[in-house]
């Protein structure tokens, strides 16, 4: 029985023996840079995992043209910078914080800070956290010289670490074009 005439013994025009064996890959490759983008928007909006969809991006991207281009050697390495990543992520908003004496009300404030700011976006952003840090270490303290400290200090931190969660992503997405094109 042939397939194109399966349906009543009529031809489909659209039918061709090609279809069954079509290229998947360009779905692969789609959802990869789908992953990467939302990734590194990731990495300035606080609300998703960056680095670590990058690193999905990637994965898939790879996976895309069944690891023949990036082998496990450079998907290791990715590991590890996502890993990194994670870890810088904790250490620098709570680092920024701690050398200026935040409380724990500061570092709840700034997390909260940052989550409100999401719905002010792009200024809200930048000053949620401030001000939820400024807020937690008031209520804390009631030392307005000392919290407004503190909020400067936690969002330094949090700057920061967006600055090197961007350099490690771009770090990334060089060694998986190395690894692909070389």
């Amino acid at each position: 029985s042939n397939c194109n005439t399966a349906t009543h013994g009529k031809v489909n025009p659209y039918w061709t023996p090609f279809r069954a064996n079509m290229d998947y890959s360009f779905i692969f490759y789609l959802v990869a840079a789908l992953l990467v983008i939302v990734g590194i928007a990731g990495i300035i909006l606080p609300a998703l995992p960056g680095v670590p969809l990058v690193f999905v991006g990637l994965l898939v991207a790879a996976w895309g043209d069944g690891f023949e281009r990036v082998g496990w050697l450079p998907l290791v390495v990715l590991g590890v910078l996502t890993v990194i990543s994670v870890i810088v992520d904790v250490i620098a908003t709570v680092v920024g914080a701690q050398k200026v004496g935040a409380s724990k009300l500061a570092l709840l404030g700034s997390a909260i800070g940052t989550v409100v700011g999401l719905f002010f976006m792009p200024i809200g952003l930048f000053v949620g956290p401030f001000a939820g840090a400024l807020l937690g270490e008031y209520l804390h303290g009631r030392q307005l010289g000392q919290a407004t400290k503190v909020g400067l200090g936690t969002w330094l931190g949090i700057i920061l670490g967006v600055a090197l969660k961007l350099g490690l992503a771009m770090t990334m997405l060089g060694v998986f074009a190395a690894a692909w094109f070389f």
